[in-house]
């Protein structure tokens, strides 16, 4: 297994190479997601229900990067298309609660195969090994907070 099989760009900075890490692997996610007929937003939003069903519209936000005022597209896109539900939340008014259709449901098994495609991908170009660190990496950078200076 090649140790760098392709030199990072721009003298390797980190902000500029997650980014096209990112973007890059977008594509390939829309690619392995093409026959389940949802986006990678979508897929995101359906995976993080599967986990937790009626959630709050913010937390789902949160959960899929979202900013919470962007998602009123993605979620009336998945509600037309029959994947999920909103409800007002019975506890705080102003708050919606996000809950799968049967619809949504039964598109579990597909969501799954192409989370389990892009898993086995990865597992067959990098070591466990390297998969351990790469996480650690990967939490240690979603953790990152700025300080008052």
């Amino acid at each position: 297994m090649d140790d760098n099989p392709h030199p990072l760009r721009f003298e390797g900075c980190i902000a500029t190479n997650l980014e096209q890490t990112y973007r890059h692997l977008e594509q390939v996610y829309e690619r392995l997601i093409a026959p389940t007929g949802l986006n990678v937003l979508e897929w995101y939003a359906l995976r993080a229900l599967y986990e937790e069903d009626g959630l709050s519209a913010s937390r789902l936000a949160a959960l899929v990067c979202r900013h919470p005022s962007s998602m009123t597209a993605l979620l009336d896109r998945m509600e037309q298309r029959g994947l999920l539900r909103r409800e007002v939340d019975p506890a705080d008014r102003r708050s919606v609660r996000i809950f799968l259709t049967e619809q949504g449901r039964a598109q579990r098994p597909q969501v799954e195969q192409a989370a389990a495609q892009i898993d086995h991908l990865f597992k067959n170009l990098i070591t466990p090994k390297q998969l351990d660190t790469f996480q650690h990496v990967l939490s240690v950078l979603q953790s990152i907070q700025l300080t008052e200076s």
